[in-house]
């Protein structure tokens, strides 16, 4: 099977893949919303769409924004607003178009529609807008209510017949839409409303911090009106306080700006009057404040359980629902299709106004604590797919099937910053954590060699990068884990419990990857001699010289692999022809497997592929550094490209499945990725692309980091760009979304790789720059 016919193309192979885009290469996209400093859902949505299609699509994506306005006028043109939209004016709309058709820069616009938001009767003043551009327009259904009137089915119908597609946030509104509007169903997309990735905090830290130590906290958050129904919760409190009178509710919102208008604070005077009539005051705890996300995100993280009592059964999705699930609350919530859709495991589900069953629904939680933290994790678990980075991946993926323009023939990621806040937090003073629940190390499952030896490589390649001293501490805790490791016979021991001690698992399994592992990391950290310490070199040399009696003996192909880099590297500074000697006795092994397995139709080392395979192909790149016998060479090369055509198969990579792995004699499973297999296939091919000097390898290699951004079989995001942690593997239907050590680490030694080739087209501009000069 041919990656050129089912991949890229070969005439792509002509520029290198990490040149820097110029503005010229932007897409340009008008926003059409409500948009802050105006107070209310909408705008908060829209500021986030805007934001995070500019995180993951920065480098070809520019969006500016129309902002909608009703008197008072608030928005001030000033960046990104570059349009103001008077909703009760329709000349503003006739001239908005004007100069949408003017610049040719603009090619599609982002539609939020909300019935209120535009002028005219149910809001038709927007047609004297669409009816005079000719660009794709894409329209987000914030209400679909069913069963129209006359006038509303019209308005709809007639939005949808412009649009080139509308967007509902749930599988609800799209039936609806369906059914009751005769909407054509190619054009319904449904993307779900997205919320905020967040650092998880300490609860009884965040409780602490709000004078809130040793409280059971329920919270309710948003622009308050009669809607929320919040009564029916003040209703339920004197149950609840009855049986835990250490219960605090919190009520976090101002009045709905709208409402505040036509009332002025009624609802919030009714509450306040209906919580002294039912005893409950000094239980409640009224918030008026428009709260920035930070502190939003504070608030929910310390909250228990999360109250939402909407009274409007037509009310198909909410954003503070969204935003308390992605804090990991457990919700008691009223029947809103949102609910009933993505509540499942992490929540309770009451009638509307019923202060009876919501009473009941958080005694049962509160009297459950291991059922209450199980849909915290739950909670977690059902909202990653709805992160905005996976949105933004969604919406961005609906504009380039419209648009098919050049500037996003195939979408290109921007490539996140460098983030270890992970590292910092899953790092003990003996060494980094096994794994993680969610992004919270867990400590029980102790530590491992393999992990701290991947994690010495990435943070050493990491401070020859940067020369960020923060993580010299790091450095120097990951390697005495290593030195630690080794035993008085120079191998190593792999696993290490939670207080230091070795457990009896190392005398059960073969340790061969391990030590392999080991000596490649202390190569790696050999190598970067000029950018550490002196001290440690005398012990890097002890340590190799002290495993190397041991090392002629391995059978392990990959364990072969990882000692044949460690040593080329090491070998770098200590040019020793006893060690040149081993590499090449180690690398004539792997040719010897090779040989022996190696059919038309199968060009590997053994007969299936499993974890690591890039590491073997890429560690005869070195040996033939060494001995320049091109037979090396050779077997590297057509191993690889044997390699490639299978995980290259689709537009994106595909990982070799941890379930089955893949045989050529039995059916391959095809879902199970893992990432260490992406970080060491980018690093090969890093590697052969310097090697063979053919752009088609850095073309792959880029592709391949783009599998942690989005680019998979599930268009979501594999690295957490948040916490710094990746996550632990992609299955059929979902992430997992625990952030181990293994992934974590790995993930950086593949961003690291992709910093350095980033980093020659810095280098390659400016040489440009000052011929040019």
């Amino acid at each position: 099977m041919s990656n050129k016919e089912l991949f890229i193309q070969p005439e792509k192979f002509t520029s290198n893949p990490f040149r820097l885009l110029e503005e010229s290469d932007q897409l340009e996209l008008l926003l059409i919303s409500s948009f802050p400093e105006r107070q209310c859902g909408i705008a908060t949505f829209s500021e986030d769409l805007r934001n995070s299609l500019l995180e993951k699509f920065g480098g070809i994506l520019k969006i500016s924004i129309c902002a909608i306005e009703n008197e008072p006028y608030i928005t001030k043109l000033q960046d990104p607003i570059t349009h103001i939209l008077e909703a009760q004016n329709p000349l503003s709309y006739q001239n908005l178009a004007k100069n949408v058709t003017k610049n040719p820069k603009i090619r599609g616009v982002i539609i939020q529609h909300e019935f209120g938001l535009f002028g005219g009767p149910y809001g038709d003043y927007l047609f004297y807008f669409l009816d005079k551009i000719d660009i794709p327009v894409f329209v987000t259904f914030h209400t679909v209510l069913p069963n129209p009137s006359n006038e509303r089915l019209e308005i709809v119908r007639r939005i949808s017949e412009r649009a080139s597609r509308v967007v509902v946030m749930s599988e609800y509104g799209s039936n609806i839409l369906k059914n009751d509007y005769n909407i054509d169903v190619s054009k319904i997309e449904i993307i779900a409303h997205g919320i905020h990735l967040t650092p998880l905090r300490n609860q009884n830290y965040l409780k602490a911090k709000f004078k809130l130590a040793n409280k059971i906290v329920l919270t309710t958050f948003g622009l308050l009106s009669e809607g929320k129904s919040i009564e029916t919760a003040l209703y339920a409190l004197p149950e609840i306080v009855k049986n835990y009178p250490e219960c605090i509710y919190l009520i976090l919102g101002k009045t709905h700006p709208e409402i505040y208008k036509r009332e002025g604070e009624k609802y919030r005077i009714f509450l306040h009057e209906l919580a002294d009539e039912l005893g409950i005051s000094s239980h409640v705890l009224f918030i008026n404040e428009f709260i920035s996300l930070d502190l939003l995100h504070e608030y929910l993280q310390l909250t228990d359980i999360y109250l939402f009592t909407s009274n409007d059964p037509f009310q198909a999705v909410s954003g503070t629902f969204a935003y308390a699930m992605g804090c990991g609350c457990p919700i008691i919530s009223t029947k809103i299709p949102q609910a009933k859709d993505q509540l499942k495991s992490a929540g309770i589900l009451i009638e509307f106004q019923d202060a009876s069953q919501l009473a009941q629904a958080a005694s049962y939680l509160l009297q459950n604590p291991k059922n209450l933290s199980q849909m915290k994790i739950n909670a977690l678990q059902n909202t990653r797919p709805s992160s905005w980075q996976n949105i933004a991946i969604q919406y961005m993926t609906l504009i380039e099937e419209e648009l098919a323009c050049e500037e996003i023939k195939e979408l290109k990621f921007k490539i996140p910053e460098f983030n270890l806040n992970h590292f910092f937090n899953a790092t003990s003073e003996i060494g980094i954590i096994q794994f993680s629940v969610a992004e919270l190390p867990d400590l029980e499952s102790g530590y491992t060699l393999d992990d701290n030896a991947r994690a010495l490589i990435a943070i050493s390649e990491y401070y020859e990068l940067t020369e960020d001293k923060s993580t010299l501490d790091l450095i120097d805790i990951y390697f005495r884990f290593i030195e630690n490791s080794q035993q008085s016979d120079g191998k190593f021991l792999n696993y290490v419990n939670r207080f230091n001690e070795y457990t009896d698992q190392n005398f059960k399994e073969n340790l061969e990857d391990s030590n392999g592992r080991a000596i490649y990391a202390l190569g790696i950290f050999m190598s970067h001699q000029k950018s550490h310490h002196q001290k440690y070199f005398s012990r890097i040399e002890r340590l190799v010289e002290n495993s190397m009696v041991h090392l002629k003996n391995l059978k392990s192909p990959r364990a072969i692999a990882f000692t044949i880099k460690g040593l080329y590297n090491y070998n770098l500074i200590i040019n020793n022809k006893s060690t040149s000697r081993t590499i090449l006795e180690l690398a004539d092994m792997l040719v010897d497997y090779y040989t022996k397995e190696r059919q038309p139709d199968w060009h590997w080392y053994e007969n299936s592929l499993t974890y690591a395979n890039a590491i073997i192909p890429e560690s005869l790149l070195y040996a033939y550094y060494v001995s320049n016998d091109s037979i090396f060479k050779e077997v590297a090369k057509e191993s690889f490209d044997f390699l490639l055509d299978i995980l290259f198969t689709k537009r994106h990579l595909t990982v070799i499945s941890n379930r089955t792995w893949y045989s050529k004699e039995k059916e391959v499973h095809p879902f199970g990725e893992q990432p260490i297999d992406v970080a060491y296939t980018i690093i090969a091919l890093q590697e052969f692309g310097n090697c063979f000097e053919d752009h088609k390898y850095l073309y792959f290699m880029k592709t391949a980091f783009e599998w942690y951004l989005g680019h998979n079989h599930l268009s979501q995001i594999i690295y957490n760009p948040i916490s710094g942690g990746c996550y632990d593997g992609l299955e059929h239907d979902h992430v997992n979304i625990n952030q181990g050590a293994e992934s974590t680490v790995t993930y950086l030694m593949a961003r690291n790789s992709i910093e350095k080739e980033i980093r020659k087209q810095v280098e390659f501009a400016e040489i440009l720059e000052i011929e040019n000069t």
